[in-house]
């Protein structure tokens, strides 16, 4: 059983969605921050996938996920996000497909079929790249 690693730190929406997840027979911990999340992922074996809000309190989804892919190198990501979209992960150097980004509110069927999609699909995480960075000179 693959276990996903929920962050989100509205309570309400992360319980949701751990709920929509274990209903589809998935094994979820949950986690409301950054900082909580890092050390779920420690204590936790077997973790492989990571949905994630892009705005939390104490940092963000897309550095959480960079973070998360440097101790699980094959780890499946899905940001989930009502305020920004995912254009915001390009500043930690993610593109982000649709794919892997999900605007709330969803249907409690569109995550379980998003998720599903990026296990099946074998592209589990988002491109990473270098931003370019601006010389004085303009170069």
């Amino acid at each position: 059983m693959q276990t996903i690693l929920v962050v989100d730190d509205e309570q309400s929406e992360r319980q949701e969605i751990a709920e929509n997840l274990r209903s589809a027979g998935y094994n979820v911990v949950e986690a409301e921050n950054y900082e909580e999340a890092i050390a779920v992922a420690e204590a936790t074996q077997g973790i492989s996938f990571l949905v994630a809000d892009v705005a939390l309190p104490d940092g963000n989804g897309c550095a959480l996920a960079t973070a998360l892919r440097q101790r699980i190198p094959d780890l499946a990501v899905l940001f989930v996000s009502g305020h920004v979209g995912s254009e915001a992960c390009r500043y930690y150097g993610l593109e982000v497909s649709d794919l892997h980004f999900l605007r709330k509110p969803f249907p409690p069927e569109s995550l379980v079929t998003r998720v599903n999609r990026v296990v099946e699909s074998g592209d589990w995480f988002p491109t990473l790249y270098v931003p370019k960075t601006w010389t004085s000179t303009g170069d």
